[in-house]
């Protein structure tokens, strides 16, 4: 595939998956042993779609925006900042009703026009401190 596909693909990914929650389409995206290094998720298709199903029910208007996107090879990196409300549990966390802005860069690697592994790296320890779980830092 073309660095110009692979871009396309991705930002598919990001448009239809994940902010319009089109979970049905998750198997045009990504192979059946997808790893997300960096995740703490398990490899596989099934571990994917039950973590995105629980993230989006905890943040239901949540909503992912692509800041920049750089592609070379097989390789698609994106750097993200997502926004939504905390309505509900996630990872034994009621929600808050709070709102977070958390940014993240993940690095994709695609083969025949589906992601294959993808590498992330979010500032959870900002999306924590936003949901009042954690001290937020103090500058000296």
């Amino acid at each position: 595939m073309s660095i110009a596909t692979n871009k396309a693909i991705v930002r598919r990914y990001f448009e239809q998956v994940l902010n319009e929650q089109r979970y049905d389409l998750i198997d045009e995206f990504l192979v059946e042993n997808i790893e997300l290094h960096g995740s703490g998720l398990a490899p596989g298709l099934e571990v994917v779609k039950q973590w995105l199903a629980t993230f989006a029910a905890a943040f239901p208007d949540g909503y992912t925006t692509i800041e920049d996107m750089v592609a070379e090879e097989d390789k698609v990196v994106v750097r993200t900042i997502f926004n939504g409300t905390h309505k509900a549990d996630m990872q034994g966390i009621p929600g808050t009703g709070r709102t977070v802005s958390m940014t993240g860069i993940t690095i994709f690697r695609l083969d025949n026009g589906r992601i294959t592994e993808g590498w992330l790296l979010n500032d959870n320890l900002s999306m924590m401190q936003q949901l009042g779980l954690m001290p937020a830092s103090q500058k000296n």
